[in-house]
This record gives C-alpha cells, structure tokens and sequence, in this order.
C-alpha cells in the first residue's frame, strides 16, 4: 500500500495511522518478550560510517555492530573523554582498529561546521552510512548559542545541517544509507507547523527564563516535536534525493528503535531533575518493559546496511520492529512538509539541496 495520504481518503489514512499507533504501544510494551531482532549478515570492510551520540546507548550499540561488521567507523561525540572509551570498548568488543573519535555537539552549530571543516581534511572522505542517533531531552528552559530551543536544535537542526552539507559537498556515497533516529512518542506530538515546531511557543509559556523547570508535559511535548520532525524531514528529504540524478540511489529513514532502557529518562539535566505522573509511569514502562541498547540498535543497523530497506518503493519510511509505519495524514501532507523544510534550512543555515 503506498506510502502517502493520496492514494486513500482521509479516512483511510487515519485509520492505518491509529493502528500503527497502536501496534506501537504493543510493541513498546511487549518487545521485550517478542524474539530477540537479528542484524544481517554484511560485510561492510571499505565502508565508511559516521555515528552521531556513539559513546552511549543505542549510538554506542549501533556503533559497535557496524565496526563488527568490519567498518571503518567514526564516532561522533560531544565528550571527548566519553568518546575515547566508547572507542576503547568497541575496538576491544569487535578486534576492529578502524574506529575514530570526532568531536560533534549538536547544541552548536559552530561545532557542526567545524566537524564538517576538519572532515574535508581526512584522506577518506566519503560516507556510506550516517546515523544521526544524538538527541538530548532537557528539564529546564534551555537556549543554545544559536538561541534556538536547546531540544529542537541538538535533536532536529544540528542533523539537517550535517546530513545536507554532507550531501550538497559531495560526501555522501552514491548509494549511501542516511539514518535517523526518532521515537514512538512522535504519535503523542501535537500537528507540526511554522508556528510551533521550533518550540518556542512552550519557551514563552515560563517568560524565557532560562533554566526554569518545565512542567514534565512540556519536557516531553518538545522532545516528540523533534522526533516527528525528523521523520517529516526524513520524508521530504527522500523525494529531494529521488528527484535529483546525483543523488537518487542514496536512501534515507527513520525508525523508532524501541521502549529502550535509556539513560535519557534519568539525565539529572532532563527527565531526572522533575517528577510528574506521566514521567513515573515512562520510567516505569521503561524499567518493567524495555529492551537493550543492543536490541534498540537493530532496526537502525538493518536500514544502514540491509538490502531491503533499499529497495524502490520503501525509502523514506518510518520503521518500528523492521516494519514500516503510518504517521498521521496530516503529518504525510507534502505541501506541509515543504513548508517545514524550507523553516528548518533556514533556522539551520544548512543548504536547501
């Protein structure tokens, strides 16, 4: 069934996005008794894969699979000092040398500019595989340098601006997997617009005062803004790659890794520093009901290196369990996502491809 809203009637469309919502609780609460998820069997010795937020978690995991599978792995880190020891363990796990530490943080676009800058440089430049798997979940108010919401611009800009000056620079092999990291929570997300999407409309809500905790709904109503923009983005940015002769063989997705044990959910600058109803029931969700980081980090590692997500017809999807699902009709709206597109170059400086 294709994978837009056209083809359907709007009611049509909204029913197979509330059951991938549903299939998405079951999933989250039962994956950990489903049978373990399988990475493929692919020799990737010449590839090379960057890996955003790798010296942790689901990063670190996915990290790990894809040196396993004999790549030439860079490590994308915002902690130089976490960085070295997430390379130490995956060289020391896998017996693969050809892991590298970059400095990345995405709360600074400086930073992004300067990784690409210092990437020109290397004898290698061309990637096989991008993971944007970073993301940060914070309690307080919070503003970057670049004065954007800090959740909106470490989750969502910092990765526009890496993944399309990798493309527009020439980077990006020419059948390049291009993964991105979202969540389940993006159901709970209110409907994207120019108005609302940077976040900044809950910013206002406590007056801009920077460090004030926010209410547990805001925290988590800005963290699924995000993850929702990455998979309209994910979308809008597979058609841009289709439509253009340098890149249409290069596939890009997005996927829900799982209820994971993560931990973002107790980060004392996030979720850790406030307490609420909705957060005791997530955490204890994810301490009853979670699966590994290992597991978590089997669907991204089947998009990067799988045939199947490659094939005609399924790119620019938004995976859960390997399977493809519905976002909402409105969410699937091309016109929307052009307009969100063109916002969201811009808020990153990054280019329109």
């Amino acid at each position: 069934m294709s994978y837009d809203a056209d083809p359907h009637s709007y009611l049509v469309a909204l029913a197979l996005y509330l059951w991938s919502f549903l299939q998405m609780g079951l999933n989250s609460l039962f994956g950990s008794y489903y049978p373990p998820l399988s990475n493929p069997t692919v020799d990737l010795r010449g590839k090379v894969a960057i890996v955003t937020g790798a010296n942790s978690g689901i990063g670190l995991e996915t990290a790990r699979t894809l040196a396993g599978m004999g790549a030439h792995v860079v490590l994308a880190c915002r902690n130089e000092l976490r960085g070295q020891e997430a390379r130490k363990s995956i060289i020391q796990s896998t017996g693969n040398w050809s892991v590298d530490l970059e400095i990345l943080d995405c709360t600074s676009f400086q930073s992004v500019r300067a990784f690409l800058d210092r990437w020109e440089q290397r004898p290698i430049k061309m990637v096989d595989i991008l993971v944007n798997n970073a993301g940060s979940l914070s309690g307080t108010v919070s503003l970057t340098k670049d004065n954007f919401e800090q959740t909106y611009q470490s989750n969502h800009l910092a990765h526009v601006l890496l993944t399309h000056e990798l493309l527009d620079r020439g980077y990006i092999f020419s059948t390049g997997r291009i993964v991105s990291l979202s969540s389940g929570g993006l159901y709970l997300s209110s409907a994207l617009s120019e108005s609302n999407t940077t976040g900044r409309d809950i910013v206002a809500r406590y007056d801009d005062e920077i460090g004030r905790r926010m209410s547990p709904e805001d925290m988590i109503q800005l963290y699924v803004r995000t993850k929702l923009s990455q998979a309209m983005w994910t979308m809008a940015l597979q058609r841009k790659l289709e439509r253009s002769k340098r890149w249409k063989d290069v596939t890009a997705h997005c996927c829900h890794p799982g209820l994971v044990k993560s931990p973002i959910w107790r980060q004392p600058t996030g979720p850790g520093a406030t307490s609420g109803i909705i957060l005791d029931i997530l955490r204890f969700m994810v301490d009853s009901f979670g699966i590994s980081s290992e597991q978590g980090a089997a669907t991204p590692v089947w998009l990067a290196t799988a045939p199947e997500p490659a094939t005609e017809g399924l790119r620019g999807r938004y995976w859960d369990r390997k399977q493809s699902q519905w976002l909402a009709p409105w969410a699937l709206d091309e016109q929307r996502q052009g307009l969100l597109w063109d916002m969201w170059c811009r808020d990153a400086g990054a280019p329109s491809l």
